[in-house]
């Protein structure tokens, strides 16, 4: 969908060209219908002019009194001429020269406007009138040059044409001033958005016009709503974790009572049961610490975090010496809970590093979410082996140190972002492939 201002610009600029072209054709049909009504009015008074200078004597010849008529007629091609016709004669003015300026004959009372070729070509617009003289039949015409009127006509054509091109660039230039002046808070408000999605405000400037200021408003509230909901749910789930520890410690209590001290097996069970809530609860605690001050709008630096989250593995792998290849567009940022995306990393990264000789590769990329892949170089998994790769407790060899939970971890963050999680051979290393795509939100 096109911007606000540029629908704006693109509709003034439309109805601008309809008004110019409308008002172009109507202002050269009234200037040529004034012009040629002018024209066509002198035309007819010399018609007349001429009717009363003529005389047809007893032999039927026209007879003129040109004393009183314009010098024009006597100039050749002047511009300026006339025909006088009777049935039995054709009379020209002298500016025709030998120019034959034919005309239709007309009965008494017609009236004909006519466009000729005159001498040299010249433009003609000619008034015909069919008089009754001394009981003659009489047609007049006089012809006029109007090669001026075609010229001036051009010239108010192309001046008008230039001066109302000019005119709309000036108001498409104020209209686009205009609407940028007042589609300024918008923009504010968009550059504040952005900001406050990468984290860098925590609210966003309710100083806007009024009708924008209840959104900007309603944003604020509804921020200030989740933060204050993430809050609590945080404060309540570290409440509940903080009381099944202490329910967990009066287990193994239970468990360490003279009635179970001879039941080994029983004994056993409840502690490993324990454990593993214990393990669960520990990492609920930690989020509920770390995550509970994290602002609903604020992304994850994914670069920074990788970064850190390679080193530290390093320090923890000394002894393969590990080459961790990392390929993450800097411009990336999480939109979500940064503890789920270092635990979802960390457990990945741990596994490959383990497991791999020496080489572990790490891919994200915005592919409509974050896409994640993560490949080692070690022994890989059995093809029946890797769909059960995500449960609970399950570990393809059972002689390395580790709890199996790692990946359903992983498994279990994945789902809560309606996302999907795969295993594959790793087609360049022979190793294990993780591909993770989280539908997450991600910065533009």
């Amino acid at each position: 969908m096109r911007s606000v201002r540029s629908r704006l610009s693109i509709g003034l600029a439309i109805f601008l060209a309809v008004l110019l072209i409308g008002q172009w054709l109507w202002l050269t049909f009234t200037i040529d219908r004034l012009i040629e009504k002018q024209v066509i009015t002198r035309l007819q008074e010399e018609t007349q002019t001429l009717v009363a200078h003529i005389h047809i004597n007893a032999e039927g010849e026209i007879l003129l009194d040109d004393r009183r008529l314009s010098s024009s007629y006597q100039r050749a091609f002047s511009g300026l001429y006339f025909s006088i016709q009777t049935p039995q004669q054709q009379l020209f003015s002298r500016s025709l020269w030998d120019f034959d300026l034919s005309t239709p004959a007309l009965n008494v009372g017609e009236k004909a406007t006519l466009y000729l070729e005159g001498p040299g070509q010249q433009p003609l617009m000619a008034v015909s009138a069919g008089y009754l003289k001394q009981g003659q039949q009489v047609t007049i015409t006089v012809a006029e040059d109007i090669a001026w009127m075609l010229e001036d006509k051009t010239h108010f054509q192309w001046t008008f044409t230039t001066l109302s091109l000019l005119g709309v660039l000036a108001l498409l230039g104020l209209q686009f001033w205009i609407v940028r002046r007042a589609l300024r808070p918008l923009n504010k408000a968009k550059n504040e958005l952005k900001l406050l999605g990468q984290g860098d405000i925590e609210k966003i400037d309710e100083q806007a016009p009024d009708e924008i200021r209840p959104l900007l408003v309603e944003l604020n509230r509804l921020m200030a709503s989740m933060v204050t909901k993430t809050r609590r749910s945080r404060q309540s789930l570290g409440n509940l974790a903080h009381r099944l520890k202490t329910q967990l410690t009066l287990l193994n209590q239970i468990a360490d009572s003279e009635e179970l001290k001879n039941d080994a097996v029983t004994k056993a069970a409840i502690y490993q049961q324990t454990q593993e809530i214990k393990q669960i609860i520990d990492r609920e605690l930690k989020r509920a610490r770390v995550s509970g001050l994290t602002l609903p709008g604020r992304g994850v630096d994914i670069h920074e975090l990788v970064v850190s989250l390679a080193d530290t593995l390093k320090r923890i792998y000394q002894d393969k010496q590990l080459i961790i290849t990392c390929q993450v567009d800097k411009q990336l940022r999480f939109h979500g809970d940064r503890e789920d995306l270092l635990e979802l990393l960390g457990n990945i990264m741990d596994n490959a590093c383990k497991w791999c000789q020496s080489r572990v590769e790490l891919e994200i990329k915005n592919e409509k979410g974050i896409a994640i892949r993560v490949m080692d170089d070690g022994p890989g998994c059995h093809d029946d082996d890797l769909s059960a790769l995500t449960q609970r407790g399950f570990r393809a060899d059972e002689s390395t140190p580790g709890s199996g939970l790692g990946l359903a971890i992983v498994f279990d963050i994945v789902e809560s972002y309606d996302g999907t999680m795969q295993f594959a051979q790793s087609q360049k290393w022979g190793g294990l492939q993780v591909d993770i795509h989280l539908q997450a939100s991600v910065a533009d």
